[in-house]
């Protein structure tokens, strides 16, 4: 009565339970290292506002749309005077 194949051995719930089990395991596992590698490979942050700019006049400046003494007069603006 027991051994007709719905009790014992693997029948059609059986594979589907385990396929079940092993889908639920493997988001467990894949789900905190997509997050953990999303958060490593985000691009950071290039800081304050006044270093892109200051990027960006460097770049000016070698390209050579500005000179000299505009350079200076705008970088002085945008570094902070910190006793030098």
């Amino acid at each position: 009565m027991w051994n007709d194949g719905h009790i014992t051995g693997w029948g059609g719930w059986g594979w589907g339970m385990m396929l079940f089990g092993l889908l639920w395991m493997a988001l467990l596992v894949v789900v905190p290292l997509g997050l953990i590698y999303w958060l490593g490979t985000r691009p950071q942050s290039n800081g304050p506002a006044e270093d892109s700019a200051l990027a960006v006049l460097q770049e000016r400046y070698a390209r050579g749309e500005i000179d000299d003494e505009e350079f200076d007069r705008r970088r002085a603006r945008l570094t902070p005077d910190d006793g030098r």
